[in-house]
């Protein structure tokens, strides 16, 4: 079975974008990144991997934090009762 080179929590620099971000999944042929430029969050968007490098940094238990709340506020905004329920459960069972 195929790893990906990237693993999700992994930081990266992304090519032709003097942007960085970090991985929040990834596949044998791409990776969705959580985007950061210039201070400011992108988004999520997707890249194949020759547009991205490996960087040695790595969330902060802080930064792990405040991911967590965005994906359960942009859970509530877009209605998406499941996966609001995977991100309460998981957050509960720790």
């Amino acid at each position: 079975m195929y790893q990906s080179v990237f693993l999700v929590g992994n930081w990266v620099s992304i090519r032709n974008r003097n942007a960085t971000g970090f991985i929040l999944e990834a596949t044998y042929h791409d990776a969705m990144v959580f985007v950061i430029q210039d201070g400011k969050i992108k988004g999520e968007q997707r890249f194949q991997h020759h547009q991205l490098s490996r960087s040695d940094d790595k969330l902060l238990p802080g930064e792990l934090d405040d991911l967590k709340r965005l994906h359960i506020n942009m859970a509530l905004d877009t209605n998406d009762r499941e996966w609001l329920k995977q991100l309460t459960e998981a957050e509960e069972s720790k």
